[in-house]
């Protein structure tokens, strides 16, 4: 136990340290198992600031009230798993299936109870199983941020339908069912889409031309669905148990339907990153041959028996978590500095050139490249008089506000949680403790064998015991093109013609006794305009 530090913090990096380099992407490519290699050492993350600690202690674990119960399978109710997942309820019962489809008729289908991870399985959920021998490594060109910190939140992809089974059982589960997983997306009343019959938007999903890539896991919260699960809509694909049969709804038995016996390819549900906003449909189904690995195809489990694992004997404080009811949520909102450029075209003409404001915003030391811009004497902000380009390039910065709290279940001694214990399974490479009726690492393996992860949305801080909201991004480099708005000197014609081809002649900066010809008289700008959309209001 003296070395309890040291294992979280080789949580992550010793997932990785057995993978290999040089990432390359071939997105929408299939491999046959086996053709995966390991993935790169990921980077340090981004150094937070303001997190309160205190110092580190030697707990003393004692015997503590069991609670044998276990959650309540309702509708809201939830559990943390012993991944860091986030179990949601849904209740057994019937629903709409299928939308009328050639392959999804709708009918009616009664789902017996179920536990649902209420996001996708994460890249370092699927690294620790990985680091513990009991998961093979995804497919190295179909996951470039498999082994990034940064992409620690995101969902694994790059994984076969054998891989992803592997990963269920892992943790004492399994795939959902084409019938729970679509259950669990729809709700009881068959809704459209997770989120209820609204038509797609990027805040609800990350799907078609929003992001382009992987978001974490749980940025979507307005799309969540009935039962409260994330990403049942966009970011990636994910594998169901079913082997695929277009006609199988026709004859499908009622009572929890397992799919047909045997076919040549696997069913897949929900949608991608890239995928059109009609695929949103939660009751569209698709298929793939159970060895395709995608740079858009993950996975997430079912769970029957939330309480068969022991707790950990002790784990680490956490700063916020997804807004689940019941999750620590101790230190608040963190507040995220990453920087940005604004660009403002300056109205007022100066000569026949018009000019442009930029100003710059980021965290101390960053990296700033102002074109051919001047400075103005305002800290980050130049003046440009012809075209160019700027950048900005820096970390994102965290400040996490507050005190971490314990997950529920635990009690906090110095900078870590002592878990209440209850009788129950363990990981590989823990052991139980009978008398703290907890999971400990096994003797001699304090150096060697990680801990389970922080919460999902969490990201373990080295050094410091503690879970953090890890920032959306890390080293940002923003880049845009300055362009210069046209100057129409204010002029008037001749006589006070409008023959647009009669030059005008330049004039000193007041109304025009007679009109600017065809085109328009901007006050503000004390200037003809060729249409009213150049005229500041």
């Amino acid at each position: 136990m003296k070395k309890l530090n040291i294992i979280v913090s080789m949580f992550f990096i010793g997932a990785v340290l057995v993978s290999a380099c040089n990432l390359s992407a071939a997105p929408q490519a299939t491999s046959e198992p086996g053709s995966a290699t390991q993935p790169p050492v990921g980077t340090e993350p981004p150094v937070l600031t303001e997190v309160p600690i205190q110092p580190a202690e030697s707990p003393v674990i004692t015997q503590a009230p069991i609670d044998l119960s276990g959650p309540a399978m309702e509708v809201g109710s939830k559990f943390l798993y012993v991944d860091g997942s986030m179990l949601v309820a849904v209740p057994g019962g019937t629903f709409i299936m299928g939308h009328g489809g050639d392959d999804n008729p709708e009918h009616e289908v009664n789902v017996s109870d179920f536990w649902l991870y209420r996001s996708k399985v994460t890249n370092s959920q699927y690294a620790l199983c990985v680091w513990l021998g009991k998961c093979s490594p995804p497919g190295i060109d179909k996951n470039e941020g498999y082994g990034d910190p940064l992409k620690a939140n995101h969902p694994v992809t790059g994984v076969n339908y054998q891989q992803a089974s592997e990963y269920c059982s892992f943790v004492n589960g399994r795939l959902p069912t084409e019938a729970e997983w679509e259950k669990a997306a729809r709700g009881p009343e068959g809704n459209i889409y997770p989120w209820g019959d609204a038509t797609p938007q990027c805040e609800l999903a990350n799907f078609g031309t929003c992001e382009f890539k992987t978001s974490k896991v749980i940025d979507h919260p307005a799309g969540q669905s009935y039962y409260e699960a994330f990403d049942m809509a966009g970011n990636v694909y994910e594998w169901v148990s079913d082997w695929y049969d277009a006609n199988y709804y026709n004859n499908s038995p009622v009572d929890d339907p397992l799919g047909p016996d045997l076919a040549l390819r696997r069913s897949v549900r929900s949608s991608g990153f890239n995928s059109p906003a009609y695929e949103s449909e939660s009751a569209r189904r698709l298929s793939l041959a159970p060895v395709e690995q995608r740079n858009d195809l993950g996975f997430r489990c079912v769970v029957e028996d939330p309480m068969y694992f022991a707790p950990m004997c002790v784990t680490a404080p956490v700063y916020g978590q997804d807004g689940a009811p019941g999750s620590p949520s101790g230190g608040g909102s963190p507040s995220e500095s990453c920087p940005t450029v604004d660009i403002s075209t300056v109205p007022l003409c100066v000569g026949q050139v018009g000019s442009t404001n930029v100003n710059f915003t980021g965290p101390p030391g960053a990296a700033i490249d102002a074109g051919t811009c001047s400075s103005t004497g305002n800290p980050g902000q130049y003046s440009c008089l012809s075209p160019t380009t700027v950048s900005i390039k820096a970390d994102c910065q965290q400040t996490v506000p507050g005190s971490p709290a314990c997950p529920p279940g635990s009690t906090q001694q110095g900078n870590q949680c002592i878990s209440q214990g209850r009788p129950g399974q363990c990981l590989p490479g823990f052991n139980y403790d009978p008398n703290s009726q907890c999971c400990s690492a096994l003797p001699g393996q304090d150096s060697s064998v990680p801990l389970p992860q922080c919460p999902v949305g969490t990201y373990y801080l080295p050094g410091q015991n503690v879970c953090v909201p890890y920032p959306a991004q890390g080293i940002v480099s923003v880049v845009k093109n300055v362009g210069i708005p046209n100057c129409i000197i204010p002029t008037r014609k001749p006589g006070g013609g409008d023959d647009p081809d009669t030059p005008g002649v330049p004039t000193v900066c007041a109304p025009p006794s007679d009109n600017c010809g065809n085109f328009l008289w901007c006050e503000k700008l004390c200037a003809c305009v060729r249409s009213s959309t150049q005229c500041p209001p």
